[in-house]
């Protein structure tokens, strides 16, 4: 079992990392998703001088500390009233840059191993499955996380439809494709 959880590992992690690189870089449909400010620059001071550090960020925003209960709850009012009028923002903010490239791809490798490791441990846990079904199974588990964490962020935080959709599909394509190489190399034992 122990080799099986380390070839699934690592050649899905790969796969996954393969794919990742793809999809971002050659078919780019993550992009197509994405929109720009008209003025990044005129954006870009703005954010800096109303923020003090890097840090995902809500407009509009609230501070509760040191609220009583009935202030919070009156707050919490006034919030609700300011997002249904809007703009609305929830946004991840970096004050200094992305930093260094390389740190970035290989924070990512890890964690496609890591992703690999946990899906590779659930299929081993399955009994009497075939190849096939082995295979759909973790790209079902792909479908599941994009819809776990894509869905609420496009209904709550407005994020787009389509960017909703690709980041959707890829997560079910990444483990449908890894799924492919894990399914054959992480045979569960028979019980």
């Amino acid at each position: 079992m122990m080799k099986s959880l380390l070839l699934g590992t690592l050649l899905g992690g790969l796969v996954a990392f393969v794919w990742s690189s793809v999809s971002w870089e050659v078919i780019g449909w993550h992009e197509k998703t994405l929109l720009t400010f008209q003025n990044d620059e005129e954006v870009a001071s703005t954010l800096l001088s109303h923020t003090t550090r890097s840090g995902t960020y809500l407009l509009p925003g609230m501070a509760l500390e040191g609220m009583n209960a009935e202030q919070k709850k009156a707050a919490q009012a006034a919030l609700i009233e300011k997002m249904k009028k809007g703009p609305i923002m929830f946004a991840a903010f970096r004050r200094n840059g992305y930093g260094s490239y390389v740190q970035g791809i290989l924070i990512q490798f890890v964690s496609l191993l890591a992703a690999a490791f946990l899906l590779t441990w659930l299929l081993l846990q399955t009994r009497g499955l075939s190849y096939a079904k082995r295979v759909v199974f973790l790209a079902v588990v792909g479908l599941s996380a994009g819809v776990i964490s894509d869905i609420p962020n496009w209904n709550w935080w407005g994020f787009s439809g389509a960017y909703t959709v690709v980041n959707v599909a890829d997560f079910t394509i990444t483990w449908l494709l890894a799924g492919l190489v894990i399914a054959k190399v992480a045979k569960p034992q028979a019980a």
